[in-house]
């Protein structure tokens, strides 16, 4: 008996909503408590109820719910509340059932559905958000990137052409070991960095070849308000001249440490010349932010785009 309770007992705290409390800034706090993905709700018991599971139209009594006691609610049926782990409580008098704002179940993540450009370029758009306006903000400011991007492929294209043709015109042929210098290439990729708490990071990165020994990326961050629509730069994060200085001073430390512990990858010579303001890209991670420093800014073609990773309390 004391298995079977001990059993009981677990299922129950899977879905009970009194767990150890969550610190990270990422979490969307509804009613005292963390908002789960998937909840659609909240039940707080006012009258003595069961908790139970179903067997076909049969109740399978699990236990007595007190007065007090609060739990997530995942699903529902007619007259029946889910509360997770195939569990259900009677939605009647004995019980106060809340369901959360648009807002805080937007908060747990926007929906992002992947498109084509003319067939070639990959890219994101966001769907069903709150505000319509916001939507099309933030839907019109990645398709401006992609526009220019598609335009800058076309262009890459016409320049790998007239060299070619350049070429052909002055020595009549091109050899197979000749050929690596018109194979011109233009791509562009992207990563959905964050998406909690109304606050969205999208990082688009466009790579170009020309020839030569490789080509180079340039990544373009996109962050955003996904209840406005406004797109949030480093400045807006950091709030003031001293937020962004102490940014500069933290990423010109982290950098000259990890070079310190054997990183020959990362050039220090010139930290103390690296700009940070709003042209910086960064990300949101959950306790803070992540800047981006470009192919060869503080570091070897091989160190890609060093990150540095900053913790809120350091700027703000």
């Amino acid at each position: 008996m004391k298995k079977k309770s001990l059993g009981i007992f677990m299922s129950l705290a899977l879905f009970l909503i009194f767990a150890l409390p969550h610190t990270a800034s990422a979490k969307v706090i509804w009613n005292g408590a963390e908002l789960k993905k998937g909840q659609i709700g909240l039940l707080t018991i006012v009258k003595q109820t069961e908790l139970y599971q179903l067997n076909g139209d049969t109740k399978k009594i699990t236990r007595k719910l007190n007065p007090g006691e609060v739990y997530r609610i995942y699903t529902f049926l007619p007259g029946k509340l889910g509360v997770g782990g195939g569990y259900y409580v009677d939605r009647d008098d004995r019980i106060k059932y809340q369901t959360p704002s648009k807002a805080k179940l937007q908060a747990l993540g926007v929906k992002i559905t992947n498109n084509k450009y003319q067939g070639l370029f990959d890219y994101p758009q966001v769907t069903n958000l709150i505000s319509q306006t916001a939507q099309n903000q933030i839907n019109e400011a990645i398709k401006k990137h992609i526009r220019a991007s598609y335009n800058a492929y076309l262009q890459n294209e016409a320049d790998e052409a007239e060299w070619r043709q350049e070429y052909l015109d002055e020595y009549g042929s091109i050899s197979k070991d000749e050929e690596y210098m018109f194979n011109y290439e233009y791509t562009v990729s992207y990563q959905v960095k964050y998406n909690e708490n109304n606050q969205l990071s999208i990082l688009i990165t466009d790579y170009m070849y020309t020839g030569g020994a490789h080509g180079m990326a340039g990544v373009t961050s996109y962050n955003f308000d996904a209840l406005t629509g406004q797109r949030i730069y480093l400045g807006n994060v950091a709030k003031t001249s001293t937020g962004l200085s102490k940014i500069k001073k933290y990423a010109i430390t982290d950098l000259t440490n990890r070079a310190n512990r054997g990183d020959n990858m990362i050039f220090t010579d010139y930290l103390n010349e690296i700009t940070i303001d709003n042209n910086r890209p960064f990300y949101y991670t959950p306790t803070g932010i992540s800047i981006i420093f470009g192919e060869y800014e503080v570091g070897a073609y091989a160190a890609g785009m060093p990150e540095v990773k900053l913790p809120y309390k350091v700027f703000q």
